[in-house]
């Protein structure tokens, strides 16, 4: 009868699944790219003995060996010489280009995932058909919101082509990346997130508006791409995670890293363009009265507070004056 195992050494894949492991039976275990370890970790930014598993009275640890890149484990970066205690949770160590994980017997097993197996073709389609149907009926409105009656026809179908052909490609583009990095396309990992992606876009575009003209607050309007941008964040971060889906942490730090950059770089072209933050000047959309749940403003009070206007206007007229009159010295 064979001992217990005291631990399992996993070496991951890029997906998060296991490539080989080594039971471990008695300590110390010794890993690196010398034969005469315990695992060999075939990397070549790996040392020839690159660190060790033992244990004392106070529990295993893991100590480094001889390497200069050190190792990572659990967010913590270790030189040579260094050790770190295995705790109540499995240990996960990035050494050189490679990703091990510590498991001792003493840790809980997760409970058994189930399998993302359909009961049908109909269910395993319906969602991304329901969301299909309701991006397409959003596009459709809002091309019949802004086209003539006698060209809605021509532009539907236009509008209709270049969608499909648009999300098609971005989607393509992406089952690639994933393809070659995963090895599985993901195809409809992308498509489902593109389509979610879209109508809640469109949603948060028509209900900053919406919101700006019942409660009459135009800075929800002026505003309205700050959403969009967060949601398009999203958006991109799960297209990503279809491609990397290891590293979470970094990659919502990476989202939030362009989400605030993307936003303050659209605050200052507002205002190098507009002489403001927001995108309108003014509110463009309106809608039916009885949605509206502002008092409405009297006509005095509405002309009282104009007044402030005739001196910025008279100002910005001097200086359109005194432009001109620059310009045609300058050509004489």
């Amino acid at each position: 009868m064979s001992a217990a195992n005291l631990a399992v050494l996993e070496v991951l894949d890029r997906d998060g699944h296991v490539r080989h492991y080594l039971p471990v039976r008695a300590w110390p275990v010794s890993a690196g790219r010398a034969l005469d370890n315990d695992l060999v970790v075939a990397d070549p930014h790996v040392a020839p003995r690159h660190f060790r598993v033992d244990a004392d009275a106070d529990g295993v640890f893991v100590e480094v060996g001889d390497t200069r890149n050190g190792l990572r484990a659990e967010r913590r970066r270790l030189a040579a010489g260094e050790r770190i205690r295995v705790g109540d949770a499995p240990l996960h160590l990035d050494v050189g280009d490679s990703h091990l994980v510590l498991r001792l017997a003493s840790h809980a097993l997760e409970p058994e995932a189930p399998l993302p197996t359909p009961h049908s073709v109909w269910h395993a389609a319906w969602p991304t058909l329901g969301a299909a149907v309701l991006v397409l009926a959003v596009l459709l409105f809002g091309t019949w919101l802004e086209t003539d009656p006698d060209d809605w026809t021509r532009m539907m179908g236009t509008m209709l082509v270049a969608a499909l052909a648009a999300g098609f490609v971005w989607c393509a583009g992406w089952a690639l990346l994933s393809k070659i990095f995963t090895r599985r396309n993901q195809f409809w990992w992308h498509v489902r997130v593109l389509l979610l992606g879209v109508l809640a876009i469109e949603l948060a575009t028509a209900a900053s508006r919406l919101l700006a003209f019942t409660l009459s607050l135009p800075v929800l309007s002026d505003f309205s791409f700050v959403p969009v941008y967060a949601l398009a964040t999203a958006m991109l971060y799960y297209h990503v995670l279809g491609v990397e889906p290891r590293r979470r942490r970094h990659l919502r730090t990476m989202a939030a890293g362009v989400f605030v950059t993307g936003t303050a770089l659209a605050c200052w072209f507002n205002l190098q363009n507009r002489d403001q933050l927001g995108e309108e000047l003014y509110m463009t959309h309106l809608f039916p009265p009885a949605l509206r749940l502002a008092r409405p403003v009297d006509t005095k009070r509405f002309v009282d507070e104009l007044a402030p206007l005739q001196e910025i206007l008279d100002e910005k007229a001097k200086k359109r004056e005194s432009g001109g009159d620059d310009g045609a010295v300058d050509e004489e």
